[in-house]
């Protein structure tokens, strides 16, 4: 239960059902305080919310946001091997400085603000490959996040096709990122989008697996090349209570339907070890890089 003391009388409705359900969501899973009371600290979350809502616009128009970029190793030979990146969204806010993006990132799916960062996003990451191609001769594809109000957008394929069109990319320079939460909500809109996007010959990969309840019995016919481990999942199985066997199950159980898998957040070189051990195919955490901006990936690639 959320309460918020209606003090401000100028409020609409609206606005104070908002405020009484952040009241609510901010206890939801503590049984012994199940009220929540709006107060100070919400207040000024919610006043960040709606000056980073207000600041969107200007802040596409004059790049503030930035696309760092994550190296991914295959280390299924002897010596890893450089095979792609993720393209990771910064905010360098002119006032607030850095903004992280979980902060900005679930409220722009909240309010429908993410369709246009993922757009800019994808339009910045291919105008980057080809500039690295023609600059460096370096043809590195490049994961993009594609979010699940992008894939019911009808026009979904034509903007990836016209951005890769205007760059000269063909498409297995992008790649693109699925969350696994997407596939979940098992609409066939989704998965007919995806099989459609697979048959032009864009690659797919299924993000944060393992951070949700999907089943593995998903990996049998969801339309998907390249499956990513979770950080969190790689990060429990590592952890105090080691347990590194539904790992093991997951990567074998892949493989065995023909899909690459991706392991996110390795950080040790024994964590390395055993997931090369295991049979996984590329690695990708600050082991091998943090997210970098262009210049410093650019050296980082080019060293």
């Amino acid at each position: 239960m959320g309460v918020y003391s209606d003090v401000d009388k100028t409020l609409d409705i609206e606005r104070r059902f908002d405020r009484a359900k952040m009241a609510a969501d901010s206890v939801k899973d503590n049984l012994m305080n199940p009220i929540g009371i709006y107060d100070n600290f919400m207040r000024e979350k919610e006043m960040l919310a709606d000056q980073l809502v207000n600041d969107f616009a200007t802040a596409i128009r004059e790049k503030q946001f930035a696309v760092f970029y994550q190296p991914k190793f295959n280390v299924k030979g002897d010596e890893p091997v450089l095979v792609s990146a993720e393209a990771l969204v910064r905010w360098k806010h002119p006032k607030l400085g850095m903004v992280s993006p979980g902060i900005f990132i679930p409220l722009f799916e909240k309010n429908g603000l993410i369709q246009e960062l993922d757009h800019y996003v994808w339009s910045e990451t291919a105008a980057r490959i080809r500039d690295w191609k023609e600059r460096l001769n370096i043809s590195l594809p490049v994961s993009v996040n594609v979010s699940s109000i992008d894939l019911y957008d009808p026009k979904l394929i034509d903007r990836l096709l016209a951005i890769l069109e205007k760059n000269g990319l063909s498409v297995e320079k992008l790649l693109l990122e699925i969350t696994e939460s997407a596939y979940t909500e098992s609409s066939d809109q989704i998965v007919e989008k995806v099989e459609r996007l697979r048959e032009l010959g864009f690659k797919i990969e299924m993000d944060d697996f393992g951070s949700g309840y999907s089943s593995l019995s998903m990996l049998s016919y969801m339309p998907i090349d390249t499956l990513k481990l979770d950080m969190q999942f790689i990060r429990s199985a590592f952890g105090e209570h080691r347990d590194t066997r539904l790992l093991e199950a997951m990567i074998r159980l892949a493989d065995s339907f023909g899909v690459t898998t991706i392991a996110e957040g390795v950080e040790t070189a024994e964590q390395v070890s055993v997931l090369k051990h295991m049979g996984c195919d590329i690695i990708q955490g600050y082991y091998f890089s943090r997210p970098l901006p262009v210049d410093e990936f650019e050296k980082f690639i080019t060293k």
